[in-house]
């Protein structure tokens, strides 16, 4: 009899256990992010492909024609 008596109440507290709720709230935020560019890059940059401009309009029209024969024949014998 105590053993029948000692499963019930075993029982009895898993259920009772069983039946607990907990209740867990997440709240996601949004993360805001500030990314600041750096001018003096970007100032750098400019000032090089400027240079790279002005070397490439010195360059005549005939000497462009000239370089390119010169490359595709060296391609052909190759």
């Amino acid at each position: 009899m105590t053993r029948v008596l000692l499963a019930c109440a075993i029982v009895s507290m898993a259920l009772v256990v069983g039946c607990i709720q907990t209740k867990h709230e997440i709240e996601v935020k949004p993360i805001h992010m500030t990314i600041d560019v750096n001018v003096k890059v970007q100032q750098e940059l400019q000032e090089k492909f400027k240079k790279t401009d002005e070397e490439l309009k010195s360059i005549s029209d005939k000497e462009a024609e000239d370089a390119l024969a010169k490359y595709l024949e060296s391609q052909k014998a190759n």
